[in-house]
């Protein structure tokens, strides 16, 4: 029995000492918004990201850090940072800037906010709610710390949240309740107002930056250390606060790392040889040029100095302005040292959304010789991610491509990526994106079911969409809901659109319009223009209870004209930018029409009534010989029996059903523009070949 204790302790122990020899993957994202363009500049929101971005980089962060954002780029990178944090130990997020709550919700406010109009503040404004429930689904424990509390500084009060008009009143923002696992950090007490400060940065974001790098500091150690310093700045008048449901102990800065001294004393000859030593460990470092491939891990860079001796230390002088350095027990920090014989198993793992190249800078010594040496790592993208990657997709590391644009020669870039990366399960759902463009339906729900299976969230909503389209069976909704239903609690944006339209409108599932509402409010906060296209559907006809309200439903007609969504922009007689990614090869004659009105045919037959033929929407082969159903600035139309516009069959709509009727953005057009939402002579203004880019709805 004793024997039996023993073995199990001794291999509780070795599990410990396993998980421990991890290094953990924590990642930050700072954002510092100071210059205002409608409402009066901060002074310091600029230089406390700066500050706090060292802050954890220092401690072993990978650092997302950006300054005055406007809300498309702060979409764009938001993405990058959410496909970064993805399976992370603990993901962060800072913010310093304008910010303020209505109606207990509380909001950052990018740059180029100016919430004139009631509907503003859903499209222009960031909600905290959205930003921790991505976290909550990604991460093991989540941050957010916000330096934001300040007056409401526009002098509208009353903006529409969901279903309600909410007035805005009182100060600073309001208490969030996180879920297990979370910390939620104020610059004061909820609504109350913080102070920037008589110096460059403000009192909560200079305490924290330094009592962040305390050794061993537990964080609710080091926010309590924070609230005592901003009291005695302040004079009590801002009191930091936070709301913290940590089960686990969360330490931001390790203790610090003690490279290997050298030898005090050493013999003549002993110098010579090690100096040759530093000179040759220098020159295999130095003078690389290294690729390494983007989204698929730390890469190891198969470093090898020709001598290993342990008085050699090396110390990073310079670290990579973006991306992480690791060994596999720990990630490095600018401060970090390594031995000689850890060198060969250094790696690196680029930053998703750059691919600059950057440089790496070691000292190099051994006794009294030393020498600095520079490598530059340069990260790559995939080719299949190039051929395949899709828009939105939070566990991708591309743009991406609508489905239309997928070409020739994808399906084998993503077959070589699945063979060289069978545990990324990003490249298999990207296979099955190339499978589907290629007709090979069957093949390509086998390949994105182990996608799914391996955690990819939007692969979970592609079986969903196949489930509800009856690609390969008939139709079935209620599984297709099912599935839509669990990539939008993992946060995918199509998943919260499909599920949003189903619960909108009853279509498979039981009515929900609050929350199918919030769910296409969420879709079109994280950038998805299918989302904000039924949203302005929903404003201008008013359905399911919800009133029209044009002017609500130009705010987001004009929210999909940013993100360059084809019907948006066809509505107001626009034409999106033409895409510059490649196109199917089977591409059909631009063909221009001028479109006043759907008309009605009717050919006359003996001795019955007169057919009517409606004109069909135009369809893009995708190759194949079958329909491209892609469009609606998204991945698919509606699914058969469902979507948000199935009750609108307004036969007045003028000639909606031709907008983007060239090129590639007419597909999935006659769910869009039947709704008649740009009302009459719509298509007058934009129906000569409005959309005829190339691409289809979602160019982004």
């Amino acid at each position: 029995m004793l024997r039996c204790c023993a073995l199990i302790a001794l291999l509780i122990l070795v599990g410990l000492t396993t998980f421990q020899a991890h290094a953990e993957r924590r990642v930050a994202l700072v954002i510092g918004n100071s210059q205002y363009r409608e409402i009066p500049t901060l002074k310091n929101p600029d230089k406390d990201a700066e500050n706090v971005s060292r802050t954890f980089r220092l401690a072993g962060f990978e650092v997302f850090a950006a300054k005055d954002l406007t809300k498309l780029q702060f979409e764009e990178r938001f993405r990058n940072y959410l496909a970064a944090a993805d399976g992370a130990d603990l993901a962060v997020v800072y913010y310093s800037g304008h910010g303020f709550q209505i109606g207990g919700e509380n909001f950052l406010i990018p740059v180029d906010a100016s919430l004139k109009d009631a509907a503003d503040m859903e499209v222009q404004a960031i909600k905290v709610d959205d930003i921790l429930r991505q976290l909550r689904s990604r991460s093991k424990v989540q941050m957010i710390i916000l330096d934001a509390c300040r007056n409401d500084p526009f002098p509208r009060k009353d903006y529409w949240l969901g279903d309600q008009l909410i007035v805005a009143g009182g100060s600073g923002l309001a208490q969030v309740t996180g879920s297990q696992n979370t910390l939620i950090a104020f610059a004061t007490e909820p609504g109350a107002v913080a102070y920037d400060g008589s110096g460059d940065l403000s009192p909560f974001s200079s305490s924290f930056s330094r009592r962040a790098l305390a050794p061993d500091q537990e964080i609710r150690s080091v926010m309590a250390a924070v609230r005592r310093d901003v009291v005695k700045a302040t004079n009590g008048k801002q009191v930091p606060w936070e709301n913290s449901s940590l089960i686990d102990d969360v330490v931001l800065m390790r203790g610090a790392e003690q490279p290997a001294p050298p030898p005090e004393a050493e013999q003549d000859q002993q110098t010579a040889e090690r100096g040759i030593q530093v000179a040759d460990a220098a020159e295999a470092i130095g003078r690389r040029d290294i690729q390494v491939p983007l989204g698929v891990g730390p890469v190891p860079l198969k470093l090898e100095l020709p001598a290993k001796d342990a008085s050699i230390s090396l110390k990073l002088a310079s670290y990579p302005a973006a991306g992480t350095l690791s060994l596999p027990d720990r990630v490095l920090s600018p401060q970090s040292s390594l031995t000689a014989p850890e060198v060969d198993k250094l790696r690196y793992e680029p930053q998703i959304g750059s691919v600059a190249p950057v440089e790496v800078g070691v000292d190099i010594r051994a006794g009294s010789a030393a020498k600095r040496s520079t490598m530059q790592l340069s990260p790559s993208v995939d080719p299949c991610d190039q051929a395949a990657g899709e828009p939105l997709d939070l566990q991708g590391v591309v743009s991406g491509r609508l489905p239309n644009e997928i070409g020739g020669g994808a399906v084998e870039a993503c077959e070589a990526a699945v063979k060289s990366y069978p545990d990324i399960a990003r490249f298999r759902y990207e296979l099955g994106r190339a499978l589907l463009a290629s007709g090979r339906i069957d093949e390509a729900r086998n390949v994105i079911q182990e996608a799914a299976d391996k955690g990819h969230v939007r692969a979970v909503y592609e079986l969903g969409y196949i489930a509800a389209s009856g690609m390969s069976a008939a139709p079935d909704l209620t599984k297709a809901n099912s599935l839509y239903a669990q990539a939008s609690d993992k946060g995918d944006p199509y998943g919260m659109t499909a599920l949003g339209r189903a619960l909108f409108d009853g279509v498979g599932v039981q009515r929900d319009t609050g929350k199918g509402l919030d769910l296409l409010l969420q879709a079109a906060a994280m950038g998805h223009v299918d989302a904000t296209k039924d949203l302005a559907v929903i404003f201008k006809e008013g359905r399911n209870g919800v009133p029209a309200d044009p002017a609500r439903a130009l705010a987001f007609l004009r929210a999909g004209i940013d993100r360059q969504e084809a019907y948006s922009m066809a509505i107001l007689g626009l034409s999106p930018k033409r895409s510059e990614k490649t196109v199917p090869v089977c591409k059909p004659k631009v063909v221009t029409k001028v479109v006043t009105k759907i008309k009605v045919v009717r050919t006359p037959a003996p001795k019955a009534p007169p057919p009517v033929t409606k004109i069909p929407a135009k369809r893009i082969p995708n190759g194949t010989g079958s329909a491209s159903w892609r469009g609606n600035g998204g991945d698919h139309p509606e699914p058969r029996g469902g979507g948000s516009d199935s009750g609108s069959t307004d036969g007045d709509s003028t000639g909606s059903t031709e907008t983007g009727s060239t090129g590639t953005g007419s597909t999935g057009s006659t769910d869009s523009g039947s709704t008649d939402t740009g009302s009459t002579g719509s298509t007058d203004s934009g129906g000569t070949d409005t959309g005829s880019t190339g691409g289809s709805d979602g160019i982004r």
